[in-house]
């Protein structure tokens, strides 16, 4: 019977792995508040196995007014500081990621954002409810030849499994939160991550990381057999996607 309830570490599946959310850069939103904590989680990512890394700051309205100018700027002022650490060249060119808040409309008509490869567009919503315009700006991004990413969708409490399902046949891209699967943000979060990832729904995954504790928990986090195989190729797309 124990055989039926091993686990195992996803650990295991992150050699060579391309993690394409985080907030690793410094002192630029509620993730790394300097650079030694960003030193810090970059030996992390190593000893995880991963081999890049797309730092993804906050842009939000009211709260990080970040622009193209100002992650640019950190990022170039963190590759110098951490010129002689040894895990520094993980970091690769930064994007954004960019709540669909009221300014959010206008950064997409001015052409001020910062995108993933291929053109790729990571956006997230409020965790208290859906954006009202959320379909016609999704339809929006795809008419400027962008390819929308929504941010760890089973975290959004007012989003049924359905309503998810609705917005990847819109073409929206959908992203796993790695800490989903360890019950890091409730009991919600793990059985939509769960039921999601199982169905085949899920495009990406990422560890969202924002302070080495979070990369720490990846350490330990281990889950069932079936889980570790939908995981395992979904990181094996991903690094042909995110190279």
């Amino acid at each position: 019977m124990l055989f039926f309830f091993k686990k195992y570490f996803v650990a295991d599946l992150l050699h060579d792995a391309v993690d394409m959310h985080n907030h690793v850069l410094p002192a630029i939103d509620d993730g790394s508040p300097d650079i030694d904590t960003t030193g810090e989680m970059l030996d992390l990512y190593a000893q995880l196995g991963f081999s890049k890394i797309y730092a993804t700051p906050h842009t939000m309205e009211d709260y990080y007014s970040n622009d193209v100018k100002s992650i640019s700027d950190c990022y170039k002022k963190t590759i110098d500081a951490l010129k002689n650490h040894e895990h520094a060249s993980l970091l690769s060119q930064p994007a954004s990621e960019y709540m669909m808040d009221a300014s959010f409309e206008k950064l997409l008509d001015q052409g001020n954002y910062m995108t993933l490869p291929d053109e790729h567009l990571l956006f997230e919503f409020s965790y208290f409810q859906k954006p009202i315009q959320a379909e016609e700006l999704i339809f929006k991004m795809q008419q400027l030849d962008l390819k929308p990413i929504l941010a760890h969708p089973e975290r959004y409490r007012y989003l049924k499994i359905q309503d998810i399902i609705d917005l990847k046949n819109r073409g929206c891209k959908l992203q796993l939160n790695l800490l989903s699967l360890s019950g890091h943000y409730g009991k919600d979060a793990f059985e939509k991550s769960k039921n999601l990832l199982q169905n085949g729904k899920f495009d990406l995954v990422a560890t969202d990381a924002h302070k080495p504790a979070h990369l720490e928990k990846i350490k330990e986090l281990m889950v069932k057999k079936s889980i570790h195989n939908d995981l395992k190729r979904l990181l094996d797309v991903q690094s042909d996607v995110f190279k």
